[in-house]
């Protein structure tokens, strides 16, 4: 499928407070939202929703390499580099 729009959306030099901040708040959000997701398909369908609860577990996943990342940088006192990009593309 064609990418419709690559939008920039982090890039930029952090310390690792900083570099906490914005990606475990990033994290976390995505997180809450399939939380809702699930919640919205336990209510109206009295199930859960699995690709919702999926995409729970390989956040959390991500949120512990971040964290690694993160205490290493600290610990060596060393700036973090991040770029993060967001494709957008219609879903037949």
């Amino acid at each position: 499928m064609e990418t419709l729009k690559k939008i920039n959306l982090i890039n930029g030099e952090f310390n690792s407070f900083e570099a906490r901040e914005i990606l475990l708040d990033m994290c976390n959000k995505n997180i809450n939202f399939n939380k809702i997701q699930n919640f919205s398909s336990q209510i109206r369908y009295g199930e859960d929703d699995e690709k919702a609860l999926c995409r729970i577990d390989q956040l959390r996943e991500s949120v512990a390499h971040i964290s690694e990342i993160l205490e290493e940088a600290k610990a060596h006192n060393k700036k973090l580099k991040i770029k993060s990009f967001i494709e957008i593309e219609y879903e037949d």
